[in-house]
């Protein structure tokens, strides 16, 4: 959410021996389309994109593992699309595994419920009204801290692809999804690695630790960092967090 590919970069940069693609979501602020930014999230067709997008990587990539990687609001779209596609049976859209870094699979700061009723009911006559999602983290409009490295945080709202606020429609299909996050847990059979961080300003490790024992696959690990924020490849662990993600990466691919 707010994020583009170019957020993935310090990987391929210090991860070797993998080719890596980024898919710049439908809606966010990098879509081609610049009525479709921050207007809506749109599950089903995130899965059709993310689809076509693993098809190509196969296409490309003929006899190798594909795996997908999501941050944020997009490992809760890795881990729905992980179920998604083992229920389509087609091959051509299966993954080898997915690393869903700090899934936002509840909120530390809830939302009342009778709030959640208020935003559902005026966004089914002012969809388009928009808000920053902050208003639900920090209750601020300023943007929560997501890095300890403060010049990354502060170049954030000066990128091509920031939004600066979300629709109403948006916000509360993100809001369902997150409230549905149990499902797409269960849903995951292929190798899984998730990662945690101590000073999540969205969601408490906790609520991970919780979700991420809903998860079937025989073959999952979990990975805290107790001091680190959200943005974890571009905080001050971010040695340690390439170190496991690489390590996961090789068992996986010694073949």
């Amino acid at each position: 959410m707010n994020g583009s590919g170019e957020q993935f970069h310090p990987l391929p940069a210090r991860i070797p021996g993998y080719a890596f693609h980024a898919l710049d979501l439908r809606g966010q602020g990098s879509d081609h389309i610049a009525g479709r930014r921050g207007a809506a999230l749109e599950f089903e067709m995130q899965m059709l994109d993310i689809a076509a997008f693993v098809a190509a990587l196969r296409q490309a990539h003929a006899g190798r593992p594909v795996f997908l990687m999501g941050e944020s609001m997009g490992s809760l779209l890795a881990a729905g699309y992980a179920g998604w596609s083992r229920k389509s049976g087609d091959a051509r859209h299966a993954v080898d595994g997915v690393i869903l870094s700090v899934p936002v699979v509840g909120l530390r700061r809830s939302v009342p419920g009778y709030l959640r009723w208020i935003l559902r009911r005026v966004a089914t006559v002012a969809p388009g009204f928009r808000l920053t999602p902050s208003r639900f983290v920090n209750g601020k409009s300023i943007a929560p801290p997501l890095t300890r490295d403060r010049a990354y945080q502060d170049s954030l709202s000066e990128k091509p692809h920031h939004i600066s606020g979300f629709s109403l429609r948006f916000l509360v299909e993100l809001g369902d999804l997150i409230q549905e996050s149990a499902s797409l847990a269960a849903g995951i059979h292929a190798p899984t690695l998730v990662l945690a961080a101590g000073n999540d300003c969205f969601v408490k490790p906790t609520q991970i630790d919780s979700w991420f024992e809903k998860i079937p696959s025989p073959d999952k690990s979990l990975r805290h960092y107790p001091e680190a924020y959200h943005l974890l490849w571009h905080d001050w662990d971010r040695d340690l967090v390439v170190s496991d993600i690489t390590a996961w990466l090789a068992k996986r691919t010694q073949a």
